[in-house]
């Protein structure tokens, strides 16, 4: 089927006259940066806090509880997006998200109060606050339909550098409340310590995110061409996306946010390696956390405001991963490095208070050098995490074009059976990502320690760095006018540009 168009100048022209409405850009900036704040603030504390008030809890457990609470983000994210589709609107779902995360964080911080069930109530409380991570596709669609594309790349990279600033910043809210100790002190029936305290903290910021989003956010699509606009002009086509390169970042980030695993298991690898305390697993990741910030905000900054703004996405992507290939090569437990594990005199299948490595591979398992460590963590990720996340989420965004960023899943070959953004289900893929790799980590960790589990993620990196150069010449933002004579499909069949 063919139809006749006219050239498409006309309206690429009205929509690059149209400004970005940056004041809602750095509010949803701001509610990423909390959102990521949910996301790990409890990464260097959780394990510590689970086994001091359930001594029957295992490393297995603590994966489950990871992985459920990654799970319910991932079904969040689609179901907030269909949401934001039917209903228009960016601010319901996320007043949804936040509200039920809030009161996931209110029980984790008084789960201590139910022995015998205190895992469980954690364990609940931790699906209720994946809610929040939840609202990342509708935020992020929000920026790829309020952004200009011009400005597109500035907006992601602004808005990226909120949520891994948050992301990484976690840890170190969490080293505020060191002092407090695991004793801390009571206002009437309730403790108030190092690890209650940064869940009341998270209340506090769901409630702000609440306020934040009901009186400031303006919800101003400059970036996408209107159903009234196409029906103003009976010649305007849209040309359809190409799917395989967005089913490659839809890849890059289930990558990514497997990488966050790796950090979420980054108190008991350390105290194995190292032999930390629990107390100083806690404050020592904490500061390697926010180091890595320093260095990620310090690329996302130049991302939105230097002149790396203008570097091609697609090499300034492989950059990253090649970042990330260095650091999963180097935290493998080479059989160069040091070692073994040091090992106390009884032998089971938990961390211990002193911290020692208490599993039958710490016989046979080098131990990654610690300054090494500091650098890989800190410098290596920080600088590779911001590279893949801004250019993934804007390419995504060029990619699929001015359009409402809809999709049916099915087409996408899953067996799902509803409607939701593309940039929600990109969210579903990492949340999924954490679940998945969340489950085998703990169990691969238990089992044979840190070695397959760096490997795994090698080898995701790999196949991501040669699909890259594959598709490299696919991986460009959606051509609107095509050249003279070239076929070009969209929702009706073919058009041709005369």
């Amino acid at each position: 089927m063919t139809a006749p168009v006219k050239k498409l100048s006309v309206k690429e022209k009205e929509l690059a006259e149209r400004k970005t409405p940056w004041k809602s850009v750095y509010v949803i900036s701001f509610l990423l940066l909390l959102t990521g704040l949910q996301m790990s603030i409890y990464f260097t504390s959780t394990w510590q806090y689970l086994s001091e008030n359930d001594e029957s809890v295992t490393v297995d457990f603590f994966g489950v509880l990871l992985a459920l609470q990654a799970l319910a983000s991932a079904f969040a994210n689609p179901l907030f997006g269909y949401w934001n589709q039917v209903s228009a609107s960016t601010r319901n779902p996320v007043f949804c998200a936040c509200g039920i995360a809030g009161f996931g964080n209110l029980l984790y911080g008084f789960a201590y109060l139910a022995p015998p069930y205190v895992k469980w109530v954690m364990l609940f409380s931790r699906i209720l606050t994946g809610f929040s991570p939840g609202a990342l596709g509708v935020l992020r669609s929000f920026i790829g339909t309020a952004s200009t594309q011009e400005d597109r790349m500035k907006a992601v990279s602004i808005t990226n550098a909120g949520f891994t600033a948050g992301f990484f910043l976690g840890p170190t809210i969490q080293i505020c409340f060191i002092p407090l100790g695991k004793d801390g002190f009571y206002i009437g029936p309730f403790l108030i310590n190092m690890y209650t305290s940064a869940a009341l903290f998270m209340t506090i910021v769901s409630v702000l995110s609440i306020l934040l989003t009901y009186f400031f956010l303006e919800e101003n699509y400059v970036g996408i061409i209107s159903e009234e606009e196409k029906n103003q002009d009976p010649y305007f086509v849209l040309p359809k996306f190409d799917r395989l390169p967005v089913l490659l970042l839809f890849y890059m980030w289930w990558l990514m946010c497997g990488v966050v695993c790796v950090e979420s298991m980054a108190a008991p690898v350390t105290i194995a390696m190292y032999n930390w305390s629990r107390e100083d697993a806690v404050l020592y990741n904490g500061i390697i956390q926010t180091v890595s910030c320093v260095f990620t905000f310090i690329v996302n900054f130049s991302l939105a405001s230097t002149k790396l703004k203008t570097i091609d996405n697609r090499l300034l992507l492989l950059c990253g991963l090649v970042f990330f290939e260095v650091f999963f090569i180097l935290h493998m437990p080479l059989p160069f490095y040091p070692g073994p594990l040091d090992r106390p005199g009884t032998l089971n299948s938990t961390i211990s208070e002193v911290g020692r490595c208490e599993f039958d591979w710490c016989d046979s398992t080098p131990r990654v050098p610690l300054p090494l460590y500091l650098v890989i963590c800190s410098a290596i990720i920080g600088l590779g995490f911001p590279l893949i996340s801004s250019t993934s989420s804007s390419l995504l965004s060029q990619i699929i074009g001015p359009r409402k960023q809809v999709f049916v899943v099915r087409k996408m070959a899953f067996i799902l059976s509803f409607q939701g953004t593309v940039q929600g289900f990109f969210a579903f893929t990492g949340a999924f990502s954490q679940f998945v790799v969340s489950l085998f980590s703990t169990r691969l960790f238990e089992l044979s320690g840190y070695k397959w589990i760096m490997i795994y993620h090698w080898s995701i990196v790999t196949v991501a760095i040669i699909s890259t150069l594959f598709l490299w010449r696919r991986l460009i933002p959606l051509k609107m006018t095509p050249s003279n004579g070239e076929a070009t499909r969209y929702k009706l069949g073919t058009f041709y540009r005369m």
